[in-house]
């Protein structure tokens, strides 16, 4: 029973990651809405030593009526030379513009300045909560186009490798237990 639990443990993990993958880009609002966190995945190591580059971060999504506090390490959307991208870094507070516009400070790991990124409230994602070091790497594998074809072909080679393992074993207590009652002693009669 052990055995099996060993066995199918590793592979529903790998199902639920897969779905929760899958749902997270054909419905991203749904499943942002609905459990409340996200994961992302560090890129760059803006946040290193406190984040290190491939981990996972997990970021509590942020209601409308709620605020970062200074210090917190947040996820925010930026336009980053014409295209969208998603970062991580210290929340340090914010300014008002001269268009009346509050900008939101933020600030990567080391730097000695804030980031360059003009962030508004509207591009604050959530707040981190925690990080799991090099999952990322994974992650970031389940996500690519071949990704499904070779976990079918892995869990395919599993079954296999199970069917007859089971087989085999199956085959082997039979063989021990003939050998066993083959070698049964007989018992000697002496008059």
């Amino acid at each position: 029973m052990k055995k099996v639990v060993v066995n199918v443990v590793p592979i529903i993990t790998i199902l639920l990651v897969v779905l929760y993958t899958v749902l997270a880009k054909n419905y991203p609002e749904s499943v942002k809405n609905y459990i409340g966190y996200q994961p992302y995945v560090i890129l760059t190591d803006s946040m290193e030593p406190v984040i290190p580059t491939g981990s996972v971060v997990l970021v509590k999504n942020l209601k409308e009526n709620e605020e970062p506090q200074k210090g917190d390490i947040i996820t925010f959307n930026v336009d980053r030379l014409g295209k969208e991208a998603v970062f991580t870094h210290y929340y340090r507070g914010t300014e008002v513009q001269e268009d009346g516009s509050v900008r939101y400070l933020t600030e990567a790991a080391l730097a000695d300045r804030y980031d360059d990124y003009v962030s508004h409230r509207e591009d604050i994602i959530g707040t981190y909560v925690f990080h799991i070091p090099y999952v990322g790497k994974y992650v970031l594998f389940l996500k690519s186009p071949f990704a499904l074809i070779e976990l079918g072909i892995i869990m395919f080679i599993m079954i296999i490798y199970e069917v007859l393992w089971s087989k085999f074993d199956k085959e082997e207590r039979k063989a021990q237990e003939e050998a066993e009652q083959s070698e049964e002693p007989k018992s000697i009669c002496s008059n």
